[in-house]
């Protein structure tokens, strides 16, 4: 009976989870940035055109990349739906539905499984974990990697009935921890240094120098593609990181070292409210006071299993907030996007404790049930259904497609040339659904001599409107306006023919 009830639990979890992360998928109301335009072309090259790359895209610094996995990890998707966007969210969709799963088993090993079911009911209506799993970006991918990450812990120090040589996962740690580093540098980096020192402070008498070149051997790995690309390119990456770190890693302006620490508190809080407490200040107040009461009260009344993970989290929250604090410069919500990670795994444990202790559930389950209102909103999910679909902007992937239809229905299988004015002005999306949806269902592309016949794509700059008044001045007198629609999510398509 008890299994049957684990079961159903697990199973309304998982899917309350995984309808918050594949509705919008499923009517494509999925953001299509230039960005994800951009990685849908370099995986066209690399599928399509077997041009296999040493480097990823660009980081925010100028002549510095990152590696090449998160195209290799798309790749696998994008030949399984052919090249089609959506199947590509839906891939980073499973890798959250995945993630759901990943913290029953987590959280079952660690402290049984009432543990494994509230990680994962957490996971699966956490806002911030919803949000990771609904768009295509790499930084994405990083909460189900982190905790792949824990998973290998517990597999190194704790699991003794495994008859996989510690070798291997440490191998496995290295390369996950590669990967992480892979698809976003600050976090990755502060993770990593999080890892390396609780590995020496709380698991150091288990570590074997043998053992951790398999470790560095998994890092390598991961990092051998821009080792060859550095020695291929005359180390232009090191020259370039040398240069920006001699003229100063951090900002120009000076800060006083308490109003960064409080500013790094401030967005590590921030990112608390967000995860648990429903942006609500108060209530995350009172939940943080919780967590630490009940972790150092009861911290004798926990497992061995739990007491170090709880361990290896406070000092990996720890580092950030030292690394924040003399990182003067913007802190971007990509950088902390595997902490909720961190937060659910925590708090999970806070609620475990507190069970164990008061040997009584129903107090437990009020607060559960509260915190799960709190952040799922059962009635504004339900109130959603009566709702019309939302249009959104000139970034969402259906009103993109609506545009590409447009076009090739207003052209009847006439030869036409495009030019689109977006305020990122890189045209990467359109460029990959022309090539992409365009040949798929109309059977061609635009042309790339000049017909007469040409479309102007304009979506709305809302926050500097001159520069498209400006941009359209320019261009008064390439050809002559027979038409002009607003399409979806504000998007003008002009039709034109050339003088």
């Amino acid at each position: 009976m008890k299994r049957l009830f684990v079961f159903c639990g697990l199973l309304i979890i998982l899917t309350i989870g995984s309808w918050l992360r594949l509705s919008g998928i499923i009517d494509n109301s999925f953001a299509f940035t230039y960005d994800v335009g951009r990685d849908m072309l370099a995986l066209e090259d690399i599928v399509i055109n077997h041009k296999i790359t040493l480097i990823g895209q660009t980081t925010g610094v100028e002549g510095i990349f990152y590696g090449p996995w998160w195209y290799f990890i798309l790749s696998i998707p994008f030949i399984v739906f052919s090249g089609n966007p959506q199947g590509i969210a839906f891939f980073m969709g499973l890798i959250g539905i995945s993630s759901i799963l990943l913290g029953y088993v987590i959280g079952k090993k660690i402290g049984g499984v009432f543990l494994g079911v509230v990680s994962s009911a957490f996971i699966s209506i956490s806002p911030l974990m919803i949000l990771s799993s609904t768009q295509i970006w790499n930084p994405n991918l990083i909460p189900f990697f982190v905790l792949l990450v824990f998973l290998m812990i517990y597999k190194l120090f704790f699991d003794n009935k495994s008859k996989i040589p510690k070798a291997i996962y440490f191998a496995l740690l290295g390369l996950l921890l590669g990967i992480v580093i892979d698809l976003e540098i600050v976090f990755g980096l502060l993770f990593f240094l999080g890892i390396s020192i609780s590995l020496i402070l709380i698991y150091r008498k288990s570590l074997r120098i043998k053992e951790m070149l398999f470790f560095v051997m998994g890092l390598l790995i991961i990092f051998s593609p821009r080792i060859i690309f550095e020695v291929r390119h005359d180390f232009l990456m090191t020259k370039t990181l040398g240069g920006f770190l001699s003229g100063g890693f951090m900002s120009s302006k000076q800060f006083s070292i308490f109003d960064a620490f409080f500013s790094s508190l401030s967005s590590l809080f921030n990112m608390w409210n967000a995860v648990l407490a429903g942006q609500s200040k108060t209530v995350g107040f009172i939940l943080i006071i919780f967590s630490f009461l009940i972790v150092l009260l009861f911290h004798k009344k926990m497992g061995l299993i739990e007491k170090q993970l709880v361990k290896t989290i406070l000092i990996i929250i720890g580092i950030f907030l030292i690394g924040l604090t003399f990182f003067n410069q913007a802190v971007w919500p990509h950088y902390l996007v595997g902490i909720p990670v961190f937060y659910l795994l925590l708090f999970s444990l806070s609620i475990n404790a507190i069970r164990i202790v008061l040997k009584s559930s129903w107090i437990i389950y009020i607060i559960l049930f509260v915190l799960f209102w709190i952040n799922l909103n059962p009635l504004q999910v339900l109130g959603s259904f009566k709702n019309p679909l939302w249009e959104g902007d000139a970034a969402v992937y259906r009103n993109q497609l609506a545009v590409i239809d447009y076009v090739y229905n207003q052209a009847e299988g006439k030869n036409f040339k495009y030019i689109v004015y977006t305020p990122a002005v890189h045209d990467y999306t359109y460029r990959y659904m022309f090539s992409w949806y365009g040949k798929r269902k109309y059977g061609y592309v635009p042309a790339q001599k000049s017909p007469e016949l040409f479309y102007v794509i304009l979506e709305p700059d809302h926050d500097l409107p001159f520069r498209l008044k400006d941009w359209l001045k320019d261009r008064e007198n390439d050809g002559t306006i027979q038409k002009e629609k607003i399409v979806k999510g504000g998007i003008i398509v002009q039709t034109r023919i050339s003088k």
